[in-house]
């Protein structure tokens, strides 16, 4: 992460305009994709790249790809153009559009999904993405203390599913990880 250190730091300062996570957020998640050795990641929420950029160079030490979901054309051109500058454009699929729609289209295998966009639609993101995600693979939600009135149908799913093991982590906003057991 050294090699990332500046153009982090650099963003940081933008965390509260771009809602970006925070710094141990972002170390969070590339723990958990070096520890499970991550191939495939799914990021719904990509905004100006701060959190891509940690899952990026996981992914990088891994050998991964990472498919990222931004609805706003200008933010995911900011996140492409920080990307170029990381060096990590090259595993990094930025796609444009609504992520309900652009979920659907993913038809890779997923070790880890980032839920970081719509709060009121976590729900339904992982509905549709769950099938693509491998036994033993983990879905990351982002903001689950601080925005949970949001997603109430999203935490009733992942504490009630027999096939998700869920705990809440009071780290930041909040995130819930869940793991996906054999089906």
């Amino acid at each position: 992460m050294e090699k990332y250190k500046s153009l982090l730091k650099r963003l940081e300062k933008t965390a509260k305009q771009y809602t970006n996570i925070a710094p141990e957020n972002g170390q969070f998640l590339s723990i958990l994709i070096g520890a499970i050795k991550a191939q495939n990641v799914l990021e719904v929420g990509t905004s100006n790249g701060y959190s891509t950029i940690w899952i990026a160079a996981a992914l990088k030490e891994t050998g991964g790809r990472l498919i990222t979901l931004e609805f706003d054309p200008t933010r995911a051109a900011e996140a492409e153009t920080h990307l170029q500058e990381a060096g990590l454009d090259r595993i990094v699929e930025v796609r444009v559009g609504n992520a309900l729609d652009e979920i659907a289209k993913c038809d890779a295998t997923f070790d880890l999904v980032f839920l970081d966009a719509e709060k009121n639609e976590y729900r339904r993101y992982l509905e549709l993405v769950l099938p693509n995600i491998r036994s033993g693979g983990l879905i990351v939600a982002d903001d689950t203390l601080t925005m949970r009135d949001e997603m109430p149908d999203y935490i009733e799913y992942v504490f009630n599913t027999p096939t998700l093991h869920s705990v809440d982590i009071p780290l930041d906003d909040g995130v819930i990880l869940s793991y996906k057991t054999e089906v």
